[in-house]
């Protein structure tokens, strides 16, 4: 593995730390590298606040921006909404390189914030661990590729096919290990429809 795959690696669990706190935004994780020493990583760590190049770029120096390389598993934005543009950060923090995992397929943004900073004289690259950065943000890229939302269908049956023992009767068919993760995974959707009798 690449030095370069080992900080976008870094960065995508840098990502992963904002889980759906971040949700309409897609968590970011972000990483700066000089010389071939890390000096900082951030992620973007709830809805409103700071994007992931930012909570980086926060804990160094102009000195120590100047020049660095910075790794982003996703295009740095290129609009004004609840922060500031990323991609004007990264211009103004004097970066030589940005290594980007994928293209934001938000139509505001797709392609915009990459050209800008390309239009800066930066080295821009793009792709690199790219399924991996889409997978950790598969909701959002659905829903802006596919203009609607990601739907999932989650069903307990027992071996023999049966979703309880006798009609009325409220039966455990999941372990606690099962239902454990089940709630992990509701906690990444923002609606859960179920039938009047599991309430």
């Amino acid at each position: 593995m690449s030095s370069d795959e080992q900080f976008m690696q870094l960065a995508l669990a840098e990502a992963a730390k904002g889980g759906s706190a971040t949700w309409k935004n897609p968590q970011v994780g972000a990483v700066i590298v000089k010389d071939g020493q890390l000096l900082a990583t951030g992620y973007h760590h709830q809805y409103g606040q700071a994007h992931a190049e930012r909570d980086a770029i926060s804990k160094l120096s102009n000195e120590q921006l100047a020049g660095a390389t910075i790794y982003v598993t996703l295009e740095p934005c290129f609009h004004y909404g609840k922060q500031p543009p990323c991609s004007q950060l990264l211009i103004d923090s004097h970066f030589a390189r940005v290594v980007v995992a994928t293209i934001d397929p938000h139509q505001v943004v797709g392609g915009k914030g990459i050209a800008q900073l390309k239009a800066a004289g930066i080295d821009v690259e793009v792709g690199l661990l790219k399924d991996q950065a889409e997978a950790l943000n598969r909701h959002y890229f659905y829903f802006y590729r596919q203009q609607r939302p990601w739907i999932t269908a989650k069903q307990a049956l027992s071996l023999d096919g049966k979703v309880a023992a006798a009609p009325g009767q409220a039966t455990a068919i999941t372990n606690q290990a099962a239902r454990r993760l089940v709630h992990q995974e509701r906690a990444d959707y923002h609606a859960i429809v179920v039938g009047a009798g599991t309430v």
